[in-house]
């Protein structure tokens, strides 16, 4: 290799190297020594031409000069290129990106992108006994479940060249957090269910004094394993968007999350869809997620994120598999429940939105969870009301919210007012029976978690319509119930798309 010229930013660099602990020492020497081996297999690093594109490119991604010695045989070499990579914080994994670049797919590659992880582990908790935790995670295969769970705790899939637990938690050692709790720390937790039991208790100390050290132990509980996942709590967010001046296509995003304590969704690829044909893009969306999640088994919830001009679509008579010879209402297989992107995008309005959605828990034992908004309650009068009555958190609307109506008033005054649950009909049934159906599916529990539970029994209550009276004719309850339930802990937004920024139009 030829030695690049000195520089003054590389200088301190040489002069004053970075010191490290025994311990530190010792993995540093043992993977600078697998990088090297690796990189001397490489048909780039050995052809003189695309060595020096190499290190050209690594320049340019280290900001400048490399500032190592030139010596006479290719292995001192390497060793002084990757040392020099090591030393400098993010410069392995630039070097790993570089080699990529002249060599994708490579086994080389790959391998240097998994020791470029593993060696920000290696770093990060030199404090910790790495090599131990190493051979443990060594033995644990990287399931499939395990790579879904740290695709949604990152908010982006793990990379292919993870191939066991120990390659999973590097890779998250080596990535930035998306919130307070670093992405390694619940993988050991979900990993200590896997571990041998004779390395259990030894397991849990660790993740315990990791929680300390890192001042998160109130936010993750490490002193149990993770009881398996309960059903209920996969989720397929669709939310619809008017598409600029035009009146009749609306950008249609998506949000998928299988069963998980942390709501980080992964972003799906956006469309373009004429209103015409928005039941038909839903179909295809909902099959595409099950593909995903054909190993998985489990309820799934499909909530609809819908703007004003579609808050009153009939979208829980939409249907799935349109092209096969029996479509099916999705109301027949997932709770569905809609939610307002008004909500969402108004700010002014979350604080008194999470106050009573945060209430619940507090006020298990009050009576008066449930408001039914007569024709007579609209606008400052129901807003007063709610505001007196704060224990409320499920507003029935007295009329379907059609355009310029009495319940669109009340719809606005309850989103305002931060009711999570609000109920409607869209056939205008007795306003009395419907107050009494969800007053009956929020009492059915003792305490405020019936509310909490209100999309499963509305999809109850659905099926049951279906299965009695599949044409609509007697009217039942369940066909025409609509259930806008708004989480505010739980809002599409802010993931990272696994599918590119791409924009699609369907014909």
């Amino acid at each position: 290799m030829e030695a690049s010229p000195a520089s003054d930013q590389m200088g301190p660099v040489r002069e004053a190297p970075r010191r490290y602990s025994p311990s530190l020492a010792e993995e540093r020497r043992r993977l600078v020594g697998e990088i090297a081996t690796v990189m001397e297999a490489s048909s780039v690093v050995r052809d003189p031409n695309s060595r020096q594109l190499l290190l050209q490119e690594l320049g340019h991604a280290l900001g400048g000069a490399l500032g190592y010695r030139e010596l006479g045989l290719l292995r001192p070499q390497i060793v002084e290129l990757v040392t020099v990579c090591v030393d400098r914080p993010g410069g392995l994994r630039c070097l790993a990106e570089c080699l990529e670049l002249l060599e994708p797919g490579s086994q080389q590659t790959v391998a240097l992108l998994r020791l470029a992880d593993e060696w920000q582990a290696v770093a990060l908790f030199s404090d910790y006994d790495v090599p131990w935790l190493r051979s443990l995670l060594s033995t644990l295969e990287a399931t499939g479940e395990l790579r879904r769970f740290v695709a949604e705790t990152r908010a982006a899939p793990a990379p292919p060249w993870c191939e066991t637990a120990w390659h999973l938690f590097a890779h998250l050692a080596s990535a930035n957090s998306y919130g307070e709790v670093p992405p390694w720390l619940p993988l050991l937790d979900r990993l200590a269910t896997a571990v041998p039991q004779a390395s259990l208790s030894r397991m849990r100390q660790l993740a315990a004094q990791l929680a300390k050290d890192w001042g998160v132990t109130d936010q993750v509980d490490v002193a149990q394993p993770s009881p398996p996942t309960p059903t209920g709590t996969a989720y397929l967010l669709i939310q619809f968007e008017k598409y600029g001046g035009d009146d009749d296509t609306y950008i249609m995003s998506h949000w998928y999350q299988w069963a998980s304590r942390v709501w980080q969704p992964i972003r799906g690829e956006d469309r373009h869809v004429p209103y015409a044909e928005l039941e038909a893009a839903v179909d295809q969306v909902v099959n595409e997620t099950e593909r995903r999640w054909a190993k998985q088994a489990g309820a799934v919830t499909i909530e609809f994120v819908l703007p004003w001009q579609l808050i009153n679509e009939p979208v829980d008579t939409w249907r799935k598999e349109l092209h096969s010879r029996l479509p099916s209402p999705l109301t027949t297989e997932y709770p569905l429940v809609i939610r307002s992107l008004e909500r969402i995008r108004a700010s002014q309005w979350h604080r008194v939105w999470r106050n009573r959605w945060r209430g619940l828990a507090d006020r298990a034992s009050e009576r008066n969870l449930v408001h039914c908004a007569t024709q007579h309650h609209a606008d400052v009068q129901l807003e007063a009301i709610l505001k007196r009555e704060s224990a409320v958190v499920v507003l029935v609307l007295s009329e379907s919210p059609t355009a310029d109506s009495v319940g669109e008033r009340q719809l606005l005054v309850g989103l305002r007012s931060g009711v999570p649950a609000i109920v409607w009909h869209r056939s205008s049934p007795s306003t009395r029976d419907l107050c009494e159906t969800v007053a009956s599916m929020v009492d059915d529990q003792e305490s405020g978690s019936g509310v909490t539970d209100l999309p499963n029994r509305a999809a109850q209550l659905r099926q049951l319509a279906w299965s009695e009276d599949p044409k609509g004719l007697d009217q039942h309850m369940g066909h025409g119930f609509v259930i806008l339930f708004d989480d505010p802990d739980r809002q599409p937004g802010g993931a990272v798309s696994t599918d590119g920024d791409r924009r699609k139009v369907l014909a």
